[in-house]
């Protein structure tokens, strides 16, 4: 058994039954890999490649029309018992009656550009890293897109005060902006993850190209907005995404030169990278609103703590998920980190970065001998009343409730 009922006791229902899945599901979790051919002068592939960027410009079909969204909202309840079922309960409130989405990237980055997945899949082949990189960002997950969500609610709940539900065509933009840079960032770390993969060069240069291209675009979008509050709590962000991924990438020489714990300096990083982005877009949708200072730093503390209680049970999942994996060493997030506060074993492990023969599983088994797991999800849970504390202060609404419930089902 990989987990004692009374080491988790003192936690919520949905945590324990977070926590446990969790623990079987590394158990079951199979091996899987594929293999990635180049073909051709890399040299020939990344010119035509910019040529495919610029061809999209030209020539296009819109993203709904290549896919269609698998998302299905349900009418709200107040009573969603899962995670699933309060996502569709939120975005129910915020569809509108002209949109299939509750959010149309196509309008923020122009309709052709959605027809660059299918044209760097004819030049590169199917099998190529970068197209799967595309479709894991731009299709995949397309029932959840939470930020966008966060960022509607939180612009309902404003009008609500004044006897309104009606959301502003401002916050819409913002919704897709604060996405767009979502997917930006996650294709420039996707870069970053690869970089011990000296063959990849071209898909990384396409990435940076995409990236950018996504960046640039959302930053346009963002100043047409015209309100100066909102595009510098934006900008605020988007520097925060570049100071998160270098703290990733300099993290071991920068903790031994400073006086925080790893598990500290772990957690202002995940601010950074992950929570700062849903924090300034939930503030700035109060702000395009015309909400006082109050209400848009109520928001900011939701944002804050929701985005990071969400980073905490990606962590615990992605362990659970690496498990499995003898070959490549988890990745250092909250369970291993917390992990190597008790065993002194785990924390010489890292410091020589997984070097020796055994380091890969041995982490495993201390993770599970700790109590690395339950301290992650216990500190997630406390981000989780945190952030429904924060929402409390706004007068009740549906939207209020809706986020109350998104933060009660996390996890489950």
């Amino acid at each position: 058994m990989l987990y004692n009922l009374k080491t988790i006791s003192h936690l919520s229902p949905l945590l324990r039954h977070s926590y446990k899945t969790i623990c079987f599901r590394s158990i079951y979790t199979t091996r899987s890999c594929y293999d990635n051919k180049n073909n051709g002068s890399p040299l020939n592939s990344i010119v035509d490649g910019i040529d495919a960027f610029r061809s999209t410009l030209l020539q296009n079909t819109p993203l709904r029309h290549i896919t269609k969204p698998t998302l299905e909202t349900i009418p709200f309840t107040g009573k969603a018992d899962s995670w699933y079922y309060a996502l569709r309960e939120a975005q129910d409130l915020v569809k509108t009656d002209s949109q299939d989405r509750m959010m149309d990237p196509v309008k923020l980055l122009g309709k052709d550009v959605w027809e660059l997945k299918g044209n760097i899949k004819k030049l590169l082949g199917s099998g190529h890293p970068f197209v799967k990189t595309l479709a894991k960002h731009y299709l995949s997950g397309d029932t959840e897109r939470i930020r966008p969500l966060l960022v509607l609610l939180m612009a309902q709940a404003n009008a609500s005060i004044n006897g309104s539900n009606m959301i502003l065509d401002a916050q819409r933009r913002l919704a897709e902006i604060s996405e767009m840079i979502h997917i930006s960032s996650l294709l420039h770390y996707d870069i970053l993850d690869d970089n011990d993969n000296p063959g990849n060069v071209i898909g990384n240069k396409m990435a940076v190209l995409a990236g950018d291209f996504l960046l640039a675009r959302a930053s346009l979008a963002l100043a047409q907005l015209r309100n100066a509050e909102c595009i510098e709590l934006m900008a605020t962000c988007i520097a925060n995404l570049v100071e998160g991924e270098v703290m990733q990438v300099k993290k071991r020489k920068l903790v031994e030169s400073s006086d925080k714990s790893d598990m500290d300096y772990y957690m202002e990083q995940c601010y950074l990278k992950s929570a700062s982005l849903i924090a300034q877009s939930c503030k700035s949708s109060m702000v395009l609103g015309g909400a006082d200072k109050e209400v848009a730093k109520h928001a900011y503390d939701y944002g804050k703590h929701m985005g990071l209680a969400l980073q905490l049970m990606n962590d615990v999942d992605t362990f659970a998920k690496q498990a499995a994996n003898v070959n490549n060493p988890p990745n250092i997030n909250a369970p291993v980190l917390f992990a190597a506060e008790e065993i002194e074993e785990l924390k010489q492990i890292l410091e020589r970065n997984f070097s020796g023969a055994e380091d890969i599983e041995k982490t495993r088994s201390f993770v599970y001998q700790s109590n690395g797991l339950k301290r992650s999800l216990s500190l997630a849970d406390t981000h989780v009343q945190t952030a429904i504390k924060a929402i409390n202060h706004l007068p009740p609404s549906t939207a209020q409730e809706a986020l109350i419930q998104l933060a009660r089902n996390l996890g489950r």
